[in-house]
Order: C-alpha cells, then sequence, then structure tokens
C-alpha cells in the first residue's frame, strides 16, 4: 500500500499494541481469529485522518478522503470502535427485543463512520473460516465473502497490481490511483 496508495497509508493507524489485542480478546472470551490479530497488529484502524467536530450534542466524525479505504465511505476500525460498536449494536438488539439484529459472535470490522453500515466478521461458523457478513441499518445482515482474509488478500492485490477489476465490494472495484485507494 505504502508503495501504490501512499496517500491512504498514511490514513493507516499505528499498530494495535498487546494492551489493545488483550482488550479485544476480553470481548470475545479470548477467541479472535488470527487474520483480525495480525491485521490490527499492522494497523490499528484505517481512521487516523478523521477529526471529530463538535455539535450541539455530542460530535459528529468527519471523514478524510484519504480513510476510505474501503468503498462508500467505509473504514477498517480499530479494536476500540470494534469493542464500542459491537457493544451499541447488542444494546440496540437488547432495547428492540431482536436477538436477530446483532449477535454476540459479531464482530464489526468495516463500517462507514456515521453510520450502521458495512461489513462483520462471524466469530461462530462451521468450517474453516470467519465468513464476512454485510449488515445495513434496517436489515439483517447477509453472507457476503468466505473470509476476512479473503477480503484483505484481494484487496491487496487489486492494489498492489492495478487490477481495478479484480476485486469488487459493494459492487465497486479497487484500483490505485492518485496516491490513494480509488473505488470506481
Amino acid at each position: 500500500m505504502e508503495e501504490n496508495a501512499p496517500l491512504s497509508a498514511e490514513a493507516l493507524n499505528p499498530p494495535a499494541g498487546d494492551e489493545d489485542i488483550a482488550q479485544l480478546r476480553a470481548v470475545f472470551d479470548d477467541d479472535i481469529p488470527d487474520v483480525l490479530e495480525t491485521w490490527l497488529r499492522m494497523n490499528n484502524g484505517s481512521t487516523a485522518k478523521n477529526r471529530r467536530e463538535s455539535i450541539p450534542g455530542g460530535f459528529r466524525v468527519v471523514n478524510h478522503p484519504d480513510s476510505n479505504i474501503f468503498p462508500f465511505g467505509k473504514a477498517f476500525l480499530s479494536s476500540q470502535e470494534m469493542a464500542a460498536h459491537r457493544a451499541d449494536y447488542l444494546h440496540i438488539a437488547a432495547d428492540i427485543g431482536d436477538e436477530d439484529y446483532w449477535k454476540p459472535s459479531w464482530i464489526p470490522v468495516i463500517e462507514m463512520p456515521d453510520a450502521p453500515y458495512g461489513f462483520l466478521l462471524e466469530m461462530k461458523s462451521e468450517g474453516e473460516g470467519f465468513p464476512i457478513l454485510s449488515f445495513a441499518e434496517g436489515s439483517y445482515p447477509r453472507p457476503y465473502a468466505p473470509s476476512l482474509a479473503h477480503v484483505l488478500d484481494a484487496l491487496s492485490s487489486a492494489i498492489s497490481h492495478g487490477a481495478g477489476s479484480a476485486f469488487s465490494l459493494s459492487g465497486a472495484a479497487a484500483t490505485a490511483a492518485d496516491g490513494r485507494i480509488t473505488w470506481i
């Protein structure tokens, strides 16, 4: 990424430390996929260039264009954001009395900064991988990709080789242009 999309690479947070990983593991009974831990130890989310702006009653996240590692303004969440967003979604599920809204085994990993739209990692799956499901406000998550490794490998390949049509996510193809990841 540093070679073909240096501006996007600058949006990556520093690596997650042992304490960050331990806190995430504690949320999931000491069980997170190796690929997720490896990714977080390389960078703890893709929101380093984002900023918070005060508004009446709180704040809003102002998403920097370089943070758009994924299409439609989606960013890779930090370990802290994964735990916090999961807790929020479980709270909503309890409030509305719908346990299918969000399950304890789901980790939000890629998401829009200001809305519940993104991709989650299913921790309780049968078989070898941990599938990725897409989720959006107002609908139940649905299968998207066989694993997080599949998504990250395909994205890396598209950026490294300039193969814009090699990987599609949410109907958009990834490539590197003008120093950043571009979705077409």
